[in-house]
Formats: structure tokens, sequence, C-alpha cells
């Protein structure tokens, strides 16, 4: 009596040959899933840099001007105008905050920016109040809860992926006899609220040999899109940095150093983890990716809101 037995089921070479079928989908499918999650991430900062870009139009349309780009130190004559620092050591007795506190009512964060002392986002004729500025900032129970909020559109959620652990305070750009001085002043404290967005200053921020390419936020000067004279299309207003900066802090950073995508301890660097470019908010409020390779002649007339030269 013969006995039929069933062959059904895979051989190993059959089995070898679904698994490699199976690695050269993924292989293919990997890239294009990552390349997804990308572009999803860029829409994501796109998105933020564009509601911070039509924050600063309603603010400068109700205020006829824009939020000043950074309240910082005075220069050694009291006035602050030309970037001119004063003769080290540093005087940190000043507020120390850049533009985006104030643009928090304009993102939905009215009750963020109310709890924050109001005389911290005030222009002073001078010294304000007599301490450092991280003492400001820690004064009342209410400006530090409201210091330590985190609102999301100051997040790059690409720069949230990154490996760096850097978290700046403030930063000052000032010339002296040596020439143009750009600092970072910061501390490794995670207990404040940070952004990966800063504003732009120019090239070197109102300093007395580059104002030629000043830009909208500079130290102490109230500037509205009115002085952009290049067209706001051709002027930058905010770029993405892939370490961060307190929100507090985030106030108009000079280009002259050009873009990268490893962010820096030592000096403000525009930066991005997007592949091959930095994302900025012009003043009309479109966004745009400027590459790594840019020539930095035509970033610094980006920056520059009245220099005479356009960029295409």
């Amino acid at each position: 009596m013969s006995v039929y037995r069933s062959t059904k089921g895979f051989t190993l070479i059959e089995l070898l040959v679904v698994i490699a079928i199976i690695g050269i989908l993924v292989g293919l499918l990997l890239p294009a899933v990552q390349t997804a999650r990308g572009a999803s991430r860029r829409i994501a900062c796109t998105s933020n840099l564009k509601q911070m870009a039509l924050a600063a139009n309603a603010y400068d349309s109700i205020h006829r001007r824009l939020p000043i780009g950074f309240l910082g130190p005075w220069d050694a004559n009291g006035n602050g105008l030309n970037d001119v620092a004063e003769a080290p050591p540093w005087q940190f007795d000043f507020s120390n905050i850049g533009m985006l506190p104030v643009l928090l009512s304009f993102i939905e964060e009215s009750g963020t920016q109310d709890k924050l002392n109001p005389l911290l986002l005030r222009q002073h004729s001078r010294k304000y109040p007599g301490q450092n500025y991280f003492g400001h900032w820690a004064a009342g129970k209410s400006t530090k809860e409201a210091a330590s909020t985190q609102p999301s559109i100051f997040l790059c959620p690409s720069a949230l992926l990154g490996p760096y652990d850097i978290c700046i305070d403030t930063t000052f750009t000032y010339e002296t006899a040596d020439g143009i001085q750009v600092e970072i002043r910061g501390r490794r404290e995670k207990d404040y609220g940070r952004s990966n967005y800063v504003g732009v200053s120019g090239k070197a921020g109102n300093t007395p040999s580059e104002k030629q390419y000043a830009g909208l936020f500079v130290n102490r000067i109230p500037r509205s899109l009115r002085h952009a004279r290049d067209g706001t299309s051709n002027t930058l207003l905010f770029g993405e940095n892939a370490g961060v900066i307190t929100w507090l802090g985030a106030e108009g950073w000079p280009v002259l150093n050009g873009l990268g995508d490893t962010p820096s301890r030592t000096k403000p660097l525009f930066t991005s983890l997007h592949p091959g470019v930095v994302m900025f908010a012009t003043a009309d409020g479109a966004v745009r990716g400027l590459t790594f390779d840019i020539e930095q002649e035509a970033l610094n007339n980006l920056a520059g809101m009245a220099d005479g030269q356009l960029v295409k």
C-alpha cells in the first residue's frame, strides 16, 4: 500500500529568496520613509517661522515698529546705538532679552506674556535694575514660571533630534579697537524655555564699520518694516539654530559667521539639521531655505535691510 505525503512548504533556498526580497523592499522603502519624515519636519519648521514672521508683521502694524531686537548693554557713552561695548568686565545689569517675549501674545501665548515682569520688556535709559540679567529672569515666581514655559512654535522638530546639548542664555555683538566681537553667554541649565529661532541683525548688527549691512533686529534700536528699503521679500527676519537659546534671550544674530549644520558653543551661527539648508523667514512673511554654501556677500545682502543689493 502506497502512502502519499504532501511536500508543501518552503525549501531552504525558497526561504532565503523570500528573505532577500524582503530585505530589498525594506532597503527601497526606508529611504522613502526617512525622506517623508524629513519633509514633514521641514514643513513644520517652515510653519513655525512663517507664524513668527506674521506675528512680527502684526506687531509692526499695531505699534508702527517691530519689537526691539535686543535690550542689551549700553555702550561706554551710555547710548548703545552703535553696538560699541563697554570695556570688560561686562556690564550684565540689563534685562538682556530679545524680541520674542513681546510677540507671545501674537502666537496665542498671551497668558505666558502676562506673567512676565513688564519692566523687562521696556526700553530703559539707564541700567536696570542693578543686578545681572539672570537675576532679572529668575526674579519673581510669575516671571520665572513664564520663562520656564515652552511654546512649541519656538522648537524645530529636526533640531530636537540632534545630539547637541547647547543652551545659550544670550549673545552680544559689539565692536572694539580690535574689530567686531561676537560672544555667547550661556549655561547648561534646563530651567528655561528654549528657541531654535532667533532674529537676524544683519552682517554684524549695528556695529559702526558694518552699518551698511545692518538688519532689522539690533541692540536697542527700534526698527520698522519701512526700514527694509531693499524690500521685505529681500530682507531676512528670522533664522534657525540647531542648538538652543532661551527664548527670553533670543535676539538678533549676525550672519558674518556664515551657515552650517553644527551649532557652535563659542559663536552665534545659523545652523540646521535639514539636509543642505538653513530655513529663514523674510520680512514679508515668506520662508526660504538658504544652502550651507551660499556666498557670504549674498548672505550679507539678504541680512541687511538697506544695503541696496538685491539677491534673487
